[in-house]
């Protein structure tokens, strides 16, 4: 029961589906998509690029409530949840999409919304189920809509909405031939009631009245009837019954008068029965009659009445207009002679208004004016004769209007253009402008387009040249001879760049006043073309008066209009090209002759910036990169890069040649350059201290130590803070080792080193040199790696091929191995940080092809160096084991060396190496040492077993026990030495 009343009831709220909005009133829909339409439009928002559904009660749809969908999910959720939901397939045509969901859906007890009480109140009201729906009703909460019935048919009033139809059209029939056949019994009946009955007529001839009398057609003054009526009277009788006496005739007429009488009366008797029998009849009829004479009197009242309105109405609406109809024609000449009077006296007053116009600067009205006189005088005007002459004396004016527009654009481009640079006005005056150009676009004449590009090179010709000779006047210089550019050079580094800085900044001044024109010419033809509404209120007043005189129609078509817009687009980018190709002249004249090879790396940077600054200004002008003045830089770039690359590998070459190969301390400069770079993961050098910016504040205050500066013919040696000794190699000195020591270590062995992710590392003076190279290296990854191979290669050149000792160095020990494998190990940690940095500056992919060979080539190089130091010692153990013989004394002389030269060993690199580096060395020296034992038990032929053995394995017990006493215990066990060692019996 309650399931029943539920589905019936939802059926009946929902069943119009697309055909009538629930939210809003009288509103009806006689196709699916009118009402999808009204959904989106009046139920629906957007947000972003979604679509929130507000179809429902308070705009919050039940199905879809909060969130956002795409343009396709909200079609398919409109369709599913609102516009087919209780649709079957009889319908229209649609399948119900419900219909398709309740079939998948099983129903069960516990589906149901409702109880048996509010199915009994109302069955279409849910249950007041919690706070809210007691609050605010039930349709605070969706109401669960029963599907319909899988196997019966949805049976609507459409399905016998035909059978309605006919019984409509059967019924109206019926109820008219029982109208038709009531008023026809009606009327019979009143006809037989006023219709005498056969029986009366037929007894008046039985009481005695001859025939004659009751036939219609009787009539006394006919011959035949009279004759029949009057029998004793013939046509012979009556002639002799004038011969007869009076009163014979007299008799026989008093007893015919009597007959007639007689039948008289008996008619009268009659008529007086039957007057008795209908009398209600007679008086209805009378009654009638006397309605359809008062009728009759009306009409024909009325008649009267039309017919006088309608001989009025002849004469006044046909006989009058007819007179009237003659006057039009008289109407119509007068009016086109006092229009052709008037056009002729306006004509006349032309000339003088063209002159206003003139002095007014309206180009544009007094061309419309001109023109439309001159189409009247050939059309209206063409046969009056006083006005001939008019024709060619308008074409003068429209000459010489032509030539006014060109002369007054030109005028106002140059004076805008060359006004001084401190004014700030986009305009000198828009009217005039836009008046100009308004008078070109109506001539047709596209020439201005030139005229406007001749006119801003000059401008920028002009600039530049007044930018050189400002900064050349206190310079005496040839102005005769040399050119803008020559003049230029003779300015210091410092002096041209602040002269380049300031003739990039007036040319941004004026490509911003030719786009500042551009725009407003762009606007006016937009405008004369009427494509868009102008945007500027000066524009937009203009445009409104050109098209008022020109009636409305564009002065320029689709064609012209967009060969005029890209001229101006054209003439903007042509305009910041021809700025650039000026300064790029200053720079080619200045790097002349090498003019630009002194350039420090800040000086470049600031030449650079000023560029790039220059170019990022036009191409946001005109939307395109200009070339000219940047392939400048480019090739002066890469002359600065070579010269600036050539001087640091000479540097480095130099620190190199004279390097010893000794610990130093390592500079706090140094320290936080290191942390800068590992906390940025940048090449850029951390900001001063204060420190530091106080020490750079007074350099002069203290004496100059006898180290800190000493000038030669080709060097220049500076000291460091830390007492490391820095030798720059001047641009013409020579890189010869006489020159003195570039790098010198302090007087201790060692001094403290630099800690990066917590590890410390020992390195030598070079090292510093290159960590600082390495940051001047910040914009050049080719260069930065291949001076890092450099490095690499001539290490290895030095260290490992032994050439130091060609370079003075008396000896190349394990502990300046170890100091080179560290000094690389901490390039190598910084190499990461390199792919960092300049992934964000170049492509990625290079990057790390580059710092993956670099990488590469340095570990190779670690690893020979520790290969090195194991080789060392392994000839010392050869040397040893070579007169080693297994006997007493325990230890032998050859162990006591053997634990001399680990202890030597350990003394180097303890400090430099890591514990868990220099526990790796070990371990490799202690598998060296296995093997060149086993091969020498081998030799003297001893055996596990033996007094032999026992000697071995004291002298291995002394080894372990020193390698212990050194800290380097837990490296291997003597038991795990020992197993595999002696040789098979």
């Amino acid at each position: 029961m309650t399931e029943v009343g539920s589905g019936l009831g939802s059926s009946t709220v929902t069943a119009n589906g697309w055909r009538q909005c629930l939210y809003c009133q009288c509103r009806i829909f006689k196709a699916p998509n009118d009402f999808l339409k009204h959904i989106r439009e009046c139920h629906c928002t957007k947000e972003g690029g979604s679509f929130v559904c507000r179809y429902g009660y308070n705009g919050v749809c039940s199905s879809l409530p909060l969130e956002g969908v795409s343009d396709k999910d909200y079609e398919d959720h409109v369709l599913k949840h609102h516009a087919f939901t209780m649709f079957s397939k009889g319908s229209s045509g649609v399948i119900s999409k419900a219909q398709t969901q309740g079939r998948e859906e099983k129903w069960g007890v516990f589906s149901s919304t409702q109880n048996v009480a509010a199915v009994l109140n109302d069955p279409r009201r849910g249950m007041k189920r919690d706070f809210f729906t007691r609050t605010w009703g039930e349709s605070f909460v969706e109401i669960k809509r029963d599907p319909p019935h899988v196997a019966l048919p949805q049976v609507t009033a459409k399905h016998v909405e035909s059978y309605v139809r006919r019984l409509r059209r059967r019924q109206k029939l019926l109820t008219r031939l029982a109208t038709v056949q009531a008023s026809k019994a009606q009327e019979s009946s009143e006809y037989r009631s006023l219709t005498p009955s056969s029986r009366v007529s037929d007894q008046l001839p039985q009481e005695g009245i001859p025939n004659i009398f009751l036939s219609s057609t009787f009539n006394l003054e006919d011959p035949d009837t009279f004759f029949s009526v009057f029998t004793h009277v013939s046509s012979s009788g009556l002639k002799n019954s004038k011969q007869s006496t009076e009163n014979v005739n007299l008799i026989y007429a008093f007893i015919h008068l009597l007959q007639l009488f007689h039948y008289l009366e008996t008619v009268e008797m009659d008529m007086s029965r039957q007057i008795a029998r209908k009398s209600s009849a007679f008086f209805d009829t009378m009654t009638y009659l006397n309605a359809q004479m008062e009728q009759l009197k009306l009409n024909h009242a009325a008649v009267s009445t039309l017919r006088d309105g309608i001989s009025v109405l002849r004469q006044e609406a046909v006989l009058e207009p007819v007179k009237i109809l003659a006057l039009p024609r008289r109407r119509n000449n007068i009016s086109e002679t006092c229009k052709k009077l008037e056009v002729m006296s306006a004509v006349r007053e032309v000339q003088s208004t063209i002159q206003v116009m003139l002095a007014r600067q309206e180009f544009t009205a007094a061309l419309d004016l001109i023109s439309t006189t001159q189409d009247l005088l050939h059309t209206e005007l063409n046969t009056i004769r006083s006005l001939k002459h008019l024709s060619s004396e308008l074409s003068e004016h429209e000459k010489l209007i032509d030539k006014m527009v060109s002369a007054d654009f030109i005028k106002y481009i140059t004076e805008d253009l060359n006004r001084p640079l401190e004014d700030t006005q986009p305009f000198l005056e828009e009217d005039q402008l836009i008046a100009v150009v308004f008078g070109v676009l109506r001539l047709q004449k596209f020439d201005f387009l030139d005229n406007l590009r001749e006119e801003i090179y000059t401008a920028i010709k002009a600039t530049v040249k007044q930018s050189v000779v400002e900064a050349v006047s206190e310079v005496e210089v040839d102005q005769e001879i040399a050119s803008v550019a020559d003049q230029a050079r003779v300015l210091s580094i410092g002096a041209w760049l602040s002269l380049l800085s300031t003739v990039t900044s007036r040319l941004n001044t004026v490509i911003a006043r030719v786009k500042s024109i551009t725009e407003v010419m762009v606007q006016t033809v937009e405008a004369g073309a009427g494509k868009t509404q102008p945007v500027t209120e000066g524009v937009q007043a203009a445009s409104l008066v050109t098209m008022s005189s020109s009636g409305g129609d564009p002065m320029l078509g689709e064609v012209a209009c967009g060969k005029v817009l890209g001229g101006l687009r054209e003439i903007l980018c042509a305009a910041c090209d021809y700025a650039h190709d000026r300064c790029a002249k200053l720079l080619h004249a200045r790097s002349r002759d090498h003019g630009l090879d002194k350039m420090t790396a800040s000086e470049f940077l600031a030449l650079s910036r000023i560029i790039e600054d220059f170019v990022a200004d036009t191409e946001s002008v005109c939307g395109r990169k200009s070339t000219s003045f940047r392939m400048g830089l480019q090739g002066q770039a890469t002359r600065f890069v070579s010269r600036f690359h050539e001087e640091r590998e000479a540097r480095l070459k130099l620190n190199l040649s004279s390097e010893r190969w000794r610990a130093v301390p390592a500079p706090p400069d140094l320290q936080h350059l290191l942390d800068h770079i590992s906390a940025t993961d940048t090449l850029v050098s951390p900001p001063a201290s204060q420190q530091e910016k106080e020490s750079i504040e007074t350099p002069s205050t203290a004496p100059a130590p006898s180290t800190s500066a000493t000038t030669t013919a080709s060097t220049t040696t500076a000291t460091l803070s830390n007492g490391v000794v820095e030798q720059n190699h001047s641009a013409s000195g020579n890189t010869g080792s006489g020159s003195g020591s570039v790098i010198n270590g302090s007087s201790s062995s060692s001094g403290g080193g630099v800690v990066v992710n917590g590890e410390e590392y020992i390195v030598v003076g070079v090292c510093v040199v290159v960590v600082r190279l390495i940051v001047e290296y910040s914009e050049f990854l080719t260069r930065l790696t291949d001076l890092l191979r450099r490095f690499n290669s001539d290490t290895c050149r030095l260290l490992i091929e032994a050439g130091a000792v060609a370079l003075g160095l008396k000896t190349i020990t394990t502990r300046n191995l170890a100091l080179a494998w560290r000094s690389l190990q901490l390039l190598l940690t910084l190499l990461p940080r390199l792919n960092t940095h300049f992934s964000a500056l170049l492509r990625p992919a290079v990057v790390m092809k580059n710092i993956e060979q670099v990488t590469r080539e340095y570990r190779e190089h670690c690893e020979a160096i520790e290969a090195k130091i194991v080789g060392v010692m392994s000839d010392t153990l050869e040397r040893q084991f070579a007169t080693w013989e297994a006997r007493s004394p325990v230890p032998s002389p050859a162990f006591n060396g053997i634990l001399k030269a680990v202890s030597k060993l350990h003394e180097a690199v303890s400090g430099v190496l890591p514990p868990q580096q220099m526990y790796k060395l070990f371990e490799k020296i202690t598998s060296v040492l296995k093997e060149k034992l086993k091969v020498h038990l081998v030799r003297l032929n001893v055996s596990s077993v033996g007094p032999k053995s026992w000697v071995v394995t004291s002298e291995l017990t002394f080894y372990f026990n020193h390698l212990d006493s050194l800290g380097l215990g837990g490296l291997v066990s003597q038991e795990e030495f020992t197993s595999g060692l002696w040789p098979a019996r």
